[in-house]
């Protein structure tokens, strides 16, 4: 009887491979420019100083900081990582914006997602194999902060928009020999218009919950005022302590001076993290985050005996006040993390911000201070048919962490009883 010809697997894969994805919108040979039928354009930029910064403003609009033209011109010249930016745009046919992204590739360490009891194991095979799950991400989100990256201007259709996007993406993680895309940070509201992913093969997964505040406070008195006893006398009993050691909160506008500072304090912070960790950042970023607008980032620092012992970057829009990266001094710590956070909210209420953002992480210690944890939603796909086809039938398994409920505030109890 005949022997049936061995399987081709090179062939094989090619074609897997293009089973999830329709023809692309970038055609990356003749200018990275595609046409359709509905007289749209998908064009992806190498940088985002080669994009008119009125042009990408508008659709951003004023309420997305860590979209904006500004900080993502930042961003790109920080020299993060081994990172490399792009920036998918989708015009109409007439050459207004409708629709942008910031997309940008990374290798991530993957053995840090590990169980612990396999950790020791990992290492012993990352001795010998350098690049073991070593893994290059191509992200769809911005730079350095929980959300996402993406802006579409009012009125466009935002379901076909975000699928034209996926899509983009998705071929230029191809061109980049990426094997996963991810779209990252998505909230509970923004559900709606990302699921359109859902047609482009991406498969929703959960990250970790963001830490905010909802501000409803005309002044920090006013917040304090509004606290349960408990929770107001432990915060004041926490600053008088902060203020007996001689402690200071000190506001930057201008801190690229002391950068190399500011960088050795995030290097100390990242170095004792045993939580996930990526991005490295140094003197550099601090440089380029000065180049900002004044009125949307300023450096608050903990100043104790003429010397800024530690420090956090924060953002602003017209939105939004937006805790980024913190870092301090050697040694033992003496409250300076949560001074840092209490005049993040001084500040942030002090602006009229709606909503004071605390990133991820130290939940126990945000429900403190107010804080809410809302749940973020990614997308994420691989360029490999096989692999994707597995993805989208795991479940998502990204365990929500334990965080204890407190009623901080007295309306929340009135909420309750109503």
């Amino acid at each position: 009887m005949p022997q049936p010809p061995p399987l081709d697997f090179p062939s094989l894969e090619r074609r897997i491979e293009s089973w999830p994805l329709p023809a692309p919108d970038v055609d990356f040979k003749t200018g990275r420019v595609a046409r359709d039928g509905d007289g749209w354009q998908v064009r992806v930029f190498d940088s985002i100083r080669d994009i008119a910064a009125a042009d990408w403003d508008e659709v951003a609009g004023a309420a997305a900081a860590p979209r904006s033209h500004a900080y993502l011109s930042a961003i790109e010249a920080s020299g993060i990582n081994d990172c490399r930016f792009f920036y998918p745009v989708v015009f109409d046919a007439s050459g207004r914006i409708l629709a942008h992204a910031c997309v940008y590739t990374i290798t991530t360490d993957l053995t840090q997602t590990l169980p612990a009891q396999w950790q020791s194991a990992a290492a012993a095979v990352k001795r010998l194999w350098r690049g073991f799950l070593q893994v290059k991400i191509t992200e769809c989100a911005s730079p350095l902060v929980p959300g996402h990256s993406i802006s579409i201007r009012p009125g466009a259709p935002r379901a076909a928009l975000m699928r034209r996007l996926g899509r983009a993406v998705a071929e230029l993680a191809r061109r980049e020999r990426s094997r996963l895309v991810v779209f990252r940070d998505f909230l509970d509201a923004e559900r709606a218009d990302a699921d359109a992913l859902f047609e482009e093969g991406y498969n929703r997964a959960s990250n970790m919950p963001l830490a905010r505040i909802r501000v409803r406070w005309k002044t920090y008195e006013e917040y304090l005022d509004a606290m349960r006893s408990r929770y107001r006398k432990d915060l004041k009993r926490r600053l008088e302590r902060v203020e007996r050691s001689g402690q200071r909160a000190l506001r930057l506008e201008h801190f690229a001076e002391r950068a190399a500072l500011w960088a050795e304090q995030v290097a100390t912070m990242y170095d004792r993290s045993k939580s996930f960790k990526r991005e490295r950042i140094g003197a550099r970023y601090y440089e380029e985050i000065e180049r900002i607008p004044v009125r949307n980032r300023m450096v608050l620092a903990a100043g104790r005996d003429g010397h800024a012992v530690a420090h956090g970057l924060v953002l602003f829009d017209a939105e939004h006040t937006i805790a980024t990266y913190f870092g301090r001094d050697a040694g033992p710590p003496g409250n300076e993390w949560f001074h840092l956070l209490n005049e993040v909210i001084r500040l942030g209420i002090e602006r009229g911000s709606r909503y004071i953002c605390l990133g991820l992480g130290s939940y126990d210690a945000k429900s403190l201070v107010g804080a809410d944890f809302e749940p973020l939603h990614c997308y994420a796909r691989s360029t490999l048919g096989w692999v994707n086809w597995l993805m989208r039938r795991v479940p998502d398994r990204m365990a929500r962490p334990e965080i204890r409920t407190r009623r901080i505030f007295r309306d929340e109890d009135e909420a309750a009883d109503s």
